[in-house]
């Protein structure tokens, strides 16, 4: 007799083996999709970073605190952007993700543009909410996207490359920004047609903004690549309530292993981007500098040693597995982060120039940058494919929340309340990168042996 339920779950698991089976993109092709996501890693960064170029233009013209800078560099982004990215971790696991990408990048851009009409700190708070939001939908849809374009044994070096966008878009930011914002320095209050009057540092939300509409039809062109690695061929076709069970049920066999990554490289996102956020107005106050100067002493810094650290990271980590470190993400991260502590400590406490402080800062950005890709790595590596997105759901909530809301906002707090001194910015750097990385290689070391655990579960 014939069974239809019988005959569509045949039919399912044949799609499944047929999925697993299917060729492989080219080479060539997959690596033009990283390539795209690249840039668009760029441009995300750079949106949300033009604001710390402007701290104190923003301060002076609506009239903010520190504390109050210090918040809109971290907590509308990111706080929206963690919790935005769960709801679109779980579309990207299940719809097309180069469509989702699109979407949000048309709306960061956007947001990014209203960023210039703001004149209170409540209407540059709610836009820096859109930016955040229209970024959540970058990286668990690239990053999910990305893994059906290699295989496990390439994709260190594929996530490398797409990672190394953030740094690449900071020294971006900081390049152009600077530059631009220096340029409009110049110029009295400029007049936009319906918009009227605008500070100069308003219209360089424009520039920077707009620009990311043509990169949206770019991505809107790309391939969306077969799944493979699905732990369930049914997976797609069932609720979001058991799909949800499934993913409970898979965190708690490892929720240790998961427990020490996401807490080991939330701490050092916190370091990153507490120097991301202030390092521009350290030079500016400590230096003396003005917006160009640091644009082209700090953006270079970033974009080349940064990225290179990002490529570094994804190629030690493939040597350590290729060698049989079965915890290469973990390790190489470890190795990484011994140095950061004490080049912290000279580039913001015992340089007394510019130049020396930068000198300093070249190789802290280039082992900061290691672990850039390395923890999408270790998640991709213990995750099945169908639910890669909600783990790296469950990563940005956490380092966004706790790494970028509060790393921006402590060196603010530590600067104003415990120093009661601008110029004291170099101190409260000090102390979060000293106290920062040290909290983190000790998360780091006892990770590594839960994280074996997980991957010879795994395979």
């Amino acid at each position: 007799m014939h069974d239809p339920a019988m005959t569509e779950k045949t039919e399912l698991n044949t799609n499944h083996l047929d999925q697993e089976d299917a060729a492989w993109p080219s080479p060539g092709y997959a690596w033009y999709v990283v390539i795209v996501l690249f840039l668009c890693s760029i441009f995300s960064f750079l949106d949300r970073q033009i604001l710390s170029l402007l701290v104190e233009e923003i301060r002076r013209d609506l009239g903010l605190s520190e504390v109050q800078v210090g918040w809109l560099q971290g907590a509308p982004f990111a706080i929206f952007y963690a919790t935005m990215s769960v709801p679109i971790a779980l579309a990207a696991d299940r719809l097309n993700r180069k469509n989702i990408i699109a979407v949000g990048i048309t709306f960061w851009s956007f947001a990014t543009a209203m960023c210039g009409l703001a004149g209170s700190f409540i209407t540059l708070f709610l836009a820096r909410i859109g930016v955040g939001v229209g970024e959540a939908t970058l990286s668990p849809s690239a990053v999910s996207m990305i893994s059906d374009y290699f295989k496990v044994n390439k994709l260190a070096g594929a996530l490398a490359v797409f990672t190394m966008g953030n740094l690449m878009g900071v020294g971006v930011a900081v390049m152009i920004g600077g530059s631009v914002a220096g340029w409009l320095a110049g110029f009295d209050n400029i007049s936009l047609p319906l918009f009227g009057e605008i500070f100069p540092w308003q219209l360089t939300f424009f520039i920077v903004g707009l620009p990311g509409l043509l990169l949206a039809l770019l991505v809107y062109t790309l391939r969306e690549p077969v799944r493979r690695g699905i732990s369930d061929p049914n997976a797609h076709t069932e609720s979001i309530g058991r799909s949800l069970s499934r993913f409970g049920t898979f965190f708690r066999q490892h929720w240790v292993t998961f427990t020490t990554l996401v807490s080991s490289f939330t701490i050092l996102v916190l370091v990153a981007y507490a120097n991301f956020a202030w390092m521009p107005t350290f030079l500016r106050r400590t230096f003396g500098l003005d917006q160009a100067e640091v644009a082209w002493i700090y953006g270079p810094i970033v974009a080349v040693f940064g990225t290179s650290g990002a490529l570094f990271g994804g190629w030690f980590s493939n040597y350590l597995a290729d060698r049989g470190y079965r915890d290469a993400p973990y390790r190489a991260t470890l190795l990484c982060t011994l140095p950061m502590a004490p080049l912290a400590f000279m580039t913001f406490v015992v340089s007394d120039t510019a130049q020396s402080a930068a000198l300093w800062f070249i190789p802290w950005q280039f082992f900061g940058a290691v672990p850039a890709g390395l923890a999408g790595v270790a998640m991709m590596t213990i995750t099945p494919n169908d639910m890669r997105a909600k783990i790296n759901s469950i990563y940005q909530l956490f380092s966004n929340m706790i790494g970028i809301t509060i790393g921006a906002a402590l060196v603010a707090y530590i600067t104003q309340e415990y120093f009661a001194d601008d110029m004291k910015i170099r101190y409260s750097l000090a102390i979060v990168n000293c106290i920062g990385a040290p909290v983190a290689v000790l998360l780091i070391w006892p990770g590594m042996k839960y994280f074996r655990a997980s991957r010879d579960q795994s395979m």
